[in-house]
């Protein structure tokens, strides 16, 4: 519910306790609180919550890692290939903002979210097939349109899944740790569907071809993500908002200052995140065959549970900005070191690789919990709890950013003289290009993104406590911006009457 004065349901008494610090093993209801958090969601609810991500990304794996390798396989050209992931994003911007009006103006029966997240199980996997399942003895302009075409049915398809998952998390319970920890649950299982996927298409689609890899994958994700639509409860709605006006989600968007910079700091990184495009030509092309591809993709999965563990105990010593600028400057400085090791020496790359994606996933693992925060943030500013907008932008920034990506290395890619076509041999000037675009080249806007952050984002976890605390009617607005950190030097403006 975005726009408009809204009735927040009432918070339990155990949620409030929690906001305000307190650590009893058992509440006066006699429910027992696990690992410090009182829990309002069930440990089914949980864990298919997880779940569901395991079967999300193999998808999202599956075209952010893959599908330019399978066009350019196709014979499609890679500037083409660009110019198709250009126009499926042109669509993407209007559909992710316009889907997340529709979730915050839905009143559908069995739900606000859970109707979405049901609805996407089923058109993920179909869109997914026919997008991997081109025709290939046509001209390269039906294959294009082909493609441009199933990549849009694809995104709208993940976009209903999108928007609606991360935001069931706030539906489901208004603790914010057990939020965090859902979230947290959500990448765990993130680790797993990515290291699935790592391992498992660059043994199957050489030998089986893309399409069958592409149906077995679909099927077994389909199955993951079906449980969370029928276990998940919405707890905490809200109720009695007015109409959403277009005019109204861009006044929220400027109200919200931090959702602006984090989302747009995002969104410069990608400008040369050229590493993300090519990975799979760094393995086949540097390091020798598809083969490596598994080997390249352990290297930077495995770190990834480590991250998922690390990020959880250090954010619970420290404030996730901190953790996070941590995070981005080791990750640039070993950009740095990588470019200079080099790939002759396969082992010493693989380690810096695999340290590389240990602070790399550990500081995307905070994204979204960054997210939940700028929506909290945004309900205090405005009085309007708005999840759904928060997070159809947190989605719109992940897949822009990917996009942008992926067109941008692919147009370079093109420009440096690359070769389509299954098996073609590439030159020696090539195969130096694709080296600087994964290393160095993604250092250049990644350097002014970290700098954006650094500056501009002045939001911290006591600022959200307090601002929590503030939108459950705990405390006034007044005594919660008494509380705000140093950090934090800009006070929100009243909200509008």
């Amino acid at each position: 519910m975005p726009f408009g004065r809204a009735r927040i349901l009432p918070r339990d008494q155990t949620a409030i306790e929690r906001v305000a610090g307190m650590n009893k093993r058992i509440d006066s209801t006699g429910k027992r609180r696990e690992s410090g958090i009182q829990y309002q969601t069930n440990r089914g609810e949980r864990v298919s919550y997880g779940i569901y991500a395991l079967g999300q990304l193999i998808f999202f794996m599956l075209i952010s890692n893959f599908l330019q390798l399978y066009m350019t396989d196709s014979g499609i050209p890679a500037t083409l290939v660009g110019s198709i992931f250009m126009v499926a994003k042109v669509w993407d911007a209007v559909n992710d903002p316009l889907f997340g009006i529709i979730v915050d103006k839905s009143r559908l029966k069995s739900g606000k979210f859970i109707p979405w997240v049901r609805l996407s199980t089923f058109l993920i996997p179909v869109t997914s097939i026919l997008l991997f399942a081109m025709p290939l003895g046509v001209s390269v302009q039906i294959k294009a349109i082909w493609a441009a075409v199933a990549y849009m049915l694809w995104d709208t398809s993940y976009t209903i899944c999108d928007v609606p998952i991360f935001a069931l998390a706030t539906s489901m319970t208004d603790n914010i740790k057990e939020r965090d920890w859902l979230y947290l649950l959500n990448r765990l299982f993130m680790f797993v569907g990515g290291l699935l996927v790592t391992i498992t298409i660059p043994l199957l689609y050489p030998t089986i071809g893309w399409t069958m890899t592409v149906v077995i994958m679909s099927v077994l994700a389909m199955l993951t993500m079906l449980p969370v639509g029928f276990k998940a409860k919405e707890r905490h709605i809200t109720q009695g908002e007015e109409s959403v006006r277009i005019g109204d989600l861009f006044r929220y968007l400027a109200k919200n200052k931090p959702l602006l910079i984090f989302n747009g700091s995002l969104i410069v990184a990608a400008l040369t995140n050229t590493s993300a495009a090519i990975v799979t030509y760094v393995a086949i092309y540097c390091l020798g065959g598809p083969e490596w591809i598994s080997v390249l993709g352990l290297a930077m999965a495995l770190p990834l549970l480590i991250g998922i563990l690390l990020a959880k105990q250090l954010i619970k010593r420290m404030d996730k900005f901190t953790v996070l600028m941590a995070c981005l400057a080791a990750n640039l400085l070993l950009g740095v070191l990588m470019y200079f090791v080099g790939y002759a020496n396969v082992a010493l790359f693989l380690v810096v690789v695999a340290t590389r994606a240990l602070f790399a996933s550990t500081g995307t693992i905070l994204v979204v919990m960054f997210t939940a925060d700028c929506a909290e943030y945004g309900h205090f500013v405005t009085g309007e709890r708005a999840q759904g907008m928060a997070f159809s932008i947190q989605t719109f920034t992940a897949k822009l950013t990917g996009a942008l990506a992926g067109a941008i290395g692919m147009f370079v890619l093109g420009a440096v003289g690359f070769a389509s076509g299954e098996g073609a041999a590439q030159t020696a000037g090539t195969i130096a290009w694709i080296w600087r675009m994964y290393t160095i080249i993604p250092l250049i806007a990644g350097t002014v993104s970290f700098l954006i952050f650094l500056f501009g984002y002045k939001l911290r976890d006591c600022d959200v406590a307090l601002m929590a605390r503030a939108n459950a009617g705990e405390i006034s607005r007044e005594e919660a911006q008494a509380g705000f950190s140093k950090q934090y030097v800009r006070k929100p403006a009243d909200r509008s009457e």
